[in-house]
This record gives C-alpha cells, sequence and structure tokens, in this order.
C-alpha cells in the first residue's frame, strides 16, 4: 500500500535525521521516496501490526504531519478498525473531525 503524507518543516539536520529514522526504524515501510514536499511511503500492510502503527502514529503526530492519510488503513483493514476509537488523541486529526 502507498501512503502520500505532507512534509513537516525540520528545526535542524538532527531533527530531520530522526523523523526519517523513525520511519527506517518501521519495519512494514518499504520504501520512503521524496516527491516535492511529500513522502511516499511503502508500506507492506501484511507486516503491518498494530505497534508499528501506533509508532508510525506517534511519529506523525510528534512532527505536525497530518494524519488523514491513514484513514484509509481504518477504513479499508479490519485489523485497524480501533483506530475509530474517538477517544484517542489522533482520531480528531486522522478523520478531519
Amino acid at each position: 500500500m502507498q501512503l502520500e503524507i505532507g512534509l513537516t518543516t525540520f528545526y535542524s539536520m538532527g531533527d530531520e535525521r530522526r523523523f526519517f529514522q523513525g520511519l527506517k526504524d518501521i519495519s512494514a515501510i518499504k520504501d520512503i521516496r521524496g516527491v516535492g514536499r511529500e513522502l511516499i511511503l511503502q508500506l507492506d500492510i501484511r507486516s503491518l501490526n498494530k505497534e508499528m502503527m501506533r509508532e508510525l502514529i506517534a511519529l506523525l503526530w510528534r512532527y505536525g504531519v497530518s494524519l488523514s492519510p491513514l484513514k484509509a488503513l481504518a477504513i479499508n483493514n479490519k485489523r485497524f478498525a480501533w483506530l475509530h476509537d474517538d477517544r484517542c488523541y489522533w482520531y480528531k486529526n486522522m478523520f478531519d473531525v
């Protein structure tokens, strides 16, 4: 599965390096490609588990990246139905509420 996310502003080279290292640490992310101010993430949906998904949400949240592209995972995959919990910090951002 391919996700397109908007890039954020990084405040230093180390800040940017930590962001990309965080993405690389999520083993279900198989490829990261930049296109302008967008990142294209190639996800292996079969190996993406709840822990990895939580790490991805937390990383994007920490860097102020919109979570709305992740909504496709919640809609199209019953394994991620837990993303619909409106009590969670990511809900409004992910579902544009």
